[in-house]
C-alpha cells in the first residue's frame, strides 16, 4: 500500500532559480528595496515550476503585469513546485515534484516569506511518492475549544499495485505530521489533483485518469491530531543567509492505515465534460470550478479547454455551465481559484508556452474574455490566493 506520499507532471529543470523579484532581502533586483514588504490579503501567488520559484503578485498588480516578488533560491529547497494553499495563519504549503531527482516534498513558509528563505518545516516524501494539490481548512476536533489547520493532499505512487496507487492524506498543518488517510479500491480514485473542501468539510477530489471529481465525507479521527510544533521553530520571514540552518523537520508518525471508503458523491459521465480534471474551487455558495485542459464540453468528437462549473451538491452524470472558447485564451489550464468577491483566477500557458494566470469576472460563463490577465516569468501549475 502507499505510505509517504506525493505526485506532479511537470517536467522540472533543476537548475537554480533567478528571481524576478524586484524587492525584498534575497531578491535579485539591481535595486532591491530595504524595507520588507506587506501583502494584503487575496494576493495572489502562483507556482512557477520550471525556475523553482513561487511568484507572487500583491493586491493592486496591473493587468498585463509580472510578479513584483518571489520565493526562490538554493535555500528554499523548492524543486518543481506544483500547488499551493495558505492556512488560517497565512503560512504557504507547496507540494513538490522533481522528475530529475525522483523526489517529493511538502514544504511549508511563514506568513509574508520572500526571497532566498529557509522553509518554516520541510515533509519529504520517500520513493516515487508525488504530491499535487493541497488543501488547508479547519477542523475542531473532539475534546479541542478551537479549531486545527488540517492540511490535505493528493498523492500517487505509480510503484503500488492497481487500486492502491492513489490516497488523500490528512496532516496537521503546522507539525506536517500525518494522521490518517483515504485509499484502495473502493474510492475510486485515479491520479487525484485537484483538492478543495467545503463548509461541512466534505472532500473533493478532481481525479485526473479517472475522468471525474469524487466528494468524500470523511470520518473523524482518533486520537486527536496535535496542532502544536515541537520544537517550535523561528523563522524569519525575510531571506535567510545561505549555510544558515533550516528549522526541524517533524519527526516521522506512523504510517495511517488506508481508511478504504467509497465517495459520497462524484461527478462523471459523458454529460458532465469532464475530461482530464485538474484543478477545484469552490465558492461562497458551493458551486464547483473545475479547470479541465481536456473537456468535452465543446461538442464534437475533439476535446477543449475550460473551466467546467457545477451547481453545489451536484452528483452523477450533471450537465455543467462552462467558460469556454477562443474569446477565453484558455490552451492549458492547471488549477483554478475563488477570490472573496467571486472572480475566478486560472493558471494557463499561453500559445508560446509561457506560463500566465487570467482573471474572470464574477458569474462568466460561455466564450469571455478574462478581464485581468498577469503574466509568470516560466511555467505556472499551482495558484493560491492569500487569506
Amino acid at each position: 500500500m502507499l505510505r509517504r506520499l506525493a505526485l506532479g507532471f511537470a517536467s522540472v529543470v533543476t537548475a537554480a532559480v533567478t528571481l524576478s523579484a524586484c524587492g525584498g532581502s534575497g531578491g535579485s533586483s539591481s535595486t532591491p528595496s530595504t524595507s520588507v514588504p506587506t501583502f494584503a490579503p487575496q494576493s495572489l501567488y502562483a507556482s512557477n515550476v520550471n525556475q523553482n520559484g513561487i511568484s507572487i503578485y500583491p493586491v493592486g498588480t496591473a493587468s498585463g503585469g509580472a510578479p513584483q516578488y518571489d520565493i526562490g533560491g538554493s535555500n528554499t529547497t523548492l524543486a518543481g513546485p506544483q500547488y499551493l494553499t495558505f492556512d488560517s495563519q497565512g503560512n504557504l504549503y507547496v507540494s513538490n515534484w522533481s522528475a530529475t531527482a525522483s523526489s517529493g516534498a511538502i514544504l511549508e513558509f511563514k506568513a509574508t516569506a520572500y526571497g532566498n528563505v529557509l522553509p518554516f518545516g520541510t515533509l519529504p516524501l520517500t520513493g516515487q511518492v508525488r504530491a499535487r494539490g493541497i488543501y488547508d481548512y479547519q477542523q475542531t476536533f473532539t475534546g479541542q475549544t478551537t479549531p486545527t489547520d488540517v492540511l490535505v493532499a493528493a498523492l500517487y505512487d505509480p510503484t503500488q499495485s492497481a487500486g492502491f496507487q492513489s490516497e488523500i492524506r490528512f496532516y496537521a498543518a503546522q507539525t506536517l505530521l500525518g494522521y490518517q488517510t483515504l485509499g484502495g479500491p473502493a474510492t475510486g480514485l485515479n491520479v487525484p489533483s485537484g483538492i478543495a473542501v467545503d463548509a461541512k468539510q466534505n472532500i473533493y477530489v478532481t481525479n485526473l485518469l479517472g475522468h471525474s471529481v469524487e466528494v468524500f465525507s470523511v470520518p473523524t479521527p482518533s486520537p486527536t491530531p496535535s496542532p502544536t510544533a515541537t520544537p517550535s521553530p523561528t523563522p524569519s520571514p525575510t531571506a535567510t543567509p545561505a549555510g544558515a540552518t533550516p528549522s526541524p523537520t517533524p519527526t516521522a508518525a506512523p504510517t495511517a492505515t488506508p481508511i478504504n471508503i467509497a465517495p459520497v458523491a462524484a461527478l462523471s459521465g459523458a454529460t458532465t465534460g469532464i475530461g482530464s480534471p485538474t484543478g477545484i474551487a469552490l465558492d461562497a455558495s458551493g458551486n464547483m470550478y473545475v479547470s479541465d485542459p481536456a473537456s468535452t464540453i465543446c461538442g464534437g468528437t475533439g476535446t477543449c479547454p475550460a473551466i467546467l462549473i457545477f451547481p453545489a451538491g451536484s452528483n452523477g452524470a450533471v450537465k455543467p455551465s462552462a467558460i469556454a472558447g477562443s474569446n477565453t485564451k484558455l490552451i492549458s489550464p492547471s488549477d483554478v481559484k475563488i477570490d472573496n468577491a467571486g472572480n475566478i483566477y486560472v493558471a494557463d500557458s499561453t500559445s508560446t508556452g509561457a506560463g500566465v494566470i487570467y482573471v474572470f469576472a464574477k458569474g462568466a460563463t460561455g466564450n469571455v474574455a478574462p478581464t485581468t490577465t498577469y503574466t509568470s516569468p516560466g511555467s505556472v501549475i499551482g495558484i493560491a490566493l492569500s487569506p
